[in-house]
C-alpha cells in the first residue's frame, strides 16, 4: 500500500508541474488575442501571469494525485472477483 500511495504522490507531483504550465500558455493565449491586453493596459492582463498559475495549483496536484490513486487501485483489483469473494466468505473458518 505504501508503494501505491508514493506513486500517487508522483503523479500529483506531475499534476502539480503540469497544472500550473497549462495555465500560463492559457494567459499567454489570452494575452495575444485579447485586444484590451497591450499598450496601455494597467497591468491586469500580466497579473493573470502570476495569479493563474498559483491559484490552478493545488487542484491540479489533487486531480492528478486522486487519477494517479484510481489508477493503481485499478490495477490491484482482483483478476478473479468471484474467488476473492468466496475467500471473504471463508475468511477464519478452518476446514
Amino acid at each position: 500500500m505504501g508503494r501505491l500511495l508514493l506513486k500517487a504522490l508522483r503523479t500529483g507531483l506531475w499534476g502539480l508541474l503540469i497544472g500550473p504550465l497549462a495555465a500560463v500558455i492559457l494567459v499567454f493565449g489570452a494575452m495575444i488575442f485579447d485586444p484590451k491586453c497591450g499598450a496601455g493596459d494597467s497591468g491586469g492582463c500580466a497579473m493573470g501571469l502570476v495569479t493563474a498559475p498559483i491559484a490552478v495549483a493545488l487542484p491540479s496536484f489533487g486531480l492528478f494525485f486522486l487519477g494517479g490513486l484510481a489508477h493503481g487501485l485499478w490495477q490491484r483489483r482482483p483478476a478473479d472477483p468471484a474467488a476473492a469473494i468466496r475467500r471473504l466468505r471463508n475468511w477464519g473458518r478452518e476446514e
